[in-house]
């Protein structure tokens, strides 16, 4: 507590006295307020002192907070009163990663203008642009492409923005990479192309355009499984007819021979397993290690109705 001669000194200068707020007190409702997107109060907190870097527990700052929310003129407001505009969190997320991954136009427009890093990495090297695409926020990939940013950047399992676009059904982003020279037949770490993402993920419009765009149908990834075994697999009836039609191998088998056909049955996808067999798919290929057919597959798993076509296709029960 100041001692009363100093309350007099104080009331002579013509200030009222106050005590003295904490730093630590200043910095927690700068962040508050950057998230928020109170201005004036922001603005307030900064003449008083706040730390315009100040870090939370994640080392986030007041301008991730307001990059992260669409808060543009609080993102101006500490870029002015010299922000680093490249601050990282505890994972490396920039304030441009944030902006990206929710979409803020305007936000990363500001971000670019003031020498934020366009190709910044986080922990597992994704970029704005990977973040942008994942999450389908066109107008904002179309931004940074146009300063400049990496189309074919890798993150650390080697995955592109296109992958992550057409793993998620982005169809107009996915279109805008491939006419800004996207590689269509980029593998990740396990050799899995935009177009087994598409595929397992049931995205039809993407696995039609990737196609379109001359992605190879029967690519195949560590395990030699193909964009067809993926949606086989997982049931996407319209994808498997899509992919046969433009000639995907319908035998194609994995290292231990599952083919598409065993993946469908192993999952009980009758209808897939239907339209396979259509297609001249081999009922009694075996596997390698265990010399387990389609038909082991359904019936270990009680897929009768996969079991009732398989049968009627000429299954051998041996």
């Amino acid at each position: 507590m100041a001692s009363q001669p100093d309350q007099d000194e104080a009331a002579r200068e013509g200030m009222p006295w106050r005590r003295a707020r904490p730093s630590e007190e200043l910095n927690a409702e700068l962040r508050a307020a950057a998230r928020a997107g109170l201005l004036d109060v922001m603005r307030s907190l900064l003449d008083q002192q706040a730390n315009v870097d100040a870090v939370d527990t994640n080392n986030r700052t007041p301008l991730h907070w307001a990059s992260r929310n669409g808060h543009r003129q609080c993102i101006e407001l500490l870029l002015d009163r010299h922000a680093n505009v490249n601050a990282v969190d505890t994972i490396n997320n920039a304030p441009l990663h944030w902006a990206s991954r929710n979409g803020h136009l305007r936000c990363i427009e500001l971000l670019l203008d003031r020498q934020a890093s366009i190709n910044t990495v986080d922990t597992i090297n994704s970029t704005p642009l990977h973040e942008a695409s994942m999450n389908g926020h066109l107008q904002c990939i179309e931004l940074l492409l146009d300063r400049q940013a990496n189309v074919n950047t890798v993150d650390t399992s080697n995955g592109t923005p296109l992958a992550a676009a057409s793993f998620n059904g982005h169809l107009t982003c996915v279109e805008l990479l491939l006419d800004r020279q996207a590689n269509v037949n980029t593998g990740t770490n396990h050799n899995t192309t935009p177009l087994h993402d598409a595929s397992i993920n049931g995205q039809l419009q993407c696995v039609e355009l990737l196609l379109d765009r001359q992605a190879n149908i029967n690519a195949v990834d560590t395990s030699n499984g193909t964009p067809l075994a993926a949606a086989s697999l997982c049931g996407h009836l319209t994808c498997v007819e899509l992919l046969l039609d433009r000639q995907a191998n319908v035998n194609a088998g994995t290292n231990d021979s599952f083919t598409p056909l065993f993946a469908a049955s192993y999952n009980g996808n009758h209808q897939c397993v239907e339209l396979l067999l259509d297609r001249h798919a081999d009922v009694n290929v075996a596997t390698i290690r265990r010399k387990n057919t389609s038909l082991h597959a359904a019936s270990c798993e009680g897929h009768q109705r996969c079991i009732e076509l398989l049968m009627d296709r000429g299954a051998s029960k041996s």
